[in-house]
């Protein structure tokens, strides 16, 4: 027995930093699976053995799923679910990587969601979305979004408020440069401009929540205006100035970066 699961990238449409709390930074973003020629494929299968076996480039203590993984049975132990919390150590993780990593697509976040989402079925755990949402936040601030099965949504907090947005899907195109952005490196340049007073926090974007994805697009906003992390990525990162200028107009960088992507015309 095996399941067979892909995942998509993930896009920032727009992404505005409004505040920190409790340690996390606070944002208002709209989120959007961009479904076409880049996905990462799971297989999850019985093994004697828990293996996760992929080009993740990291350690597997340092990788999502393996998180998403102790995550899952600290959850179940603490339902009572020894037995069914053991019986996640019998799998084995095969991870076809596409997406890159350090791109602000959300390669690692989809597949801890998709694991997460996966092993419940597999092992007929019966968690409920909200429950495993929960247990994806204990990972990390995006996993969430991808165990809600959303295509577009309105996105707040430190990402674990998510709004389903109705709107027709777009396509995109993806260029992902040979630079690797430090997401926690990203943040921390844009919170030490915000300690020297270079940048302020914004006002919610509650007008931008109402606005489709094309709409948005359409506005010619400059990179700076649409994500907030754009320019502290370009300063932790100076080459993704010269990319973005070769790029040329609607192209837009996704998150901490380092993708650009761009709407395809229909």
């Amino acid at each position: 027995m095996s399941k067979l699961i892909r995942i998509y990238p993930k896009l920032n449409i727009f992404l505005k930093i409004v505040g920190h709390k409790d340690g996390f930074h606070q944002l208002n973003s709209r989120f959007v699976l961009a479904k076409g020629e880049l996905y990462d494929e799971m297989n999850i299968t019985h093994n004697p053995y828990f293996a996760l076996q992929g080009d993740f480039g990291c350690e597997d203590t340092d990788n999502l799923i393996f998180k998403a993984k102790n995550a899952l049975q600290d959850f179940l132990d603490s339902q009572g679910k020894k037995a069914i919390a053991k019986a996640i150590e019998c799998v084995k993780i095969e991870v076809q990587k596409s997406i890159p990593k350090g791109a602000g697509l959300g390669g690692g976040s989809g597949n801890a969601g998709a694991f997460l989402v996966g092993v419940n079925t597999f092992f007929e755990i019966g968690l409920s979305q909200k429950q495993l949402m929960v247990v994806g936040e204990r990972v990390g601030a995006d996993v969430a979004f991808f165990i809600s099965g959303e295509e577009s949504a309105n996105v707040s907090g430190k990402g674990e408020y998510i709004e389903s947005f109705n709107e027709k899907p777009l396509s995109y195109s993806i260029y992902t440069p040979p630079i690797m952005c430090d997401s926690a490196k990203v943040y921390q340049c844009y919170a030490d401009s915000i300690k020297a007073h270079k940048r302020i926090y914004n006002a919610p974007v509650k007008e931008w929540f109402a606005k489709t994805s094309f709409e948005l697009l359409s506005c010619n906003f400059s990179q700076a205006t649409l994500n907030d992390l754009y320019e502290s990525a370009c300063e932790v990162y100076p080459q993704l100035k010269d990319i973005a200028q070769e790029l040329g107009e609607g192209w837009y960088f996704s998150g901490s970066g380092s993708s650009f992507f761009k709407q395809e015309q229909v």
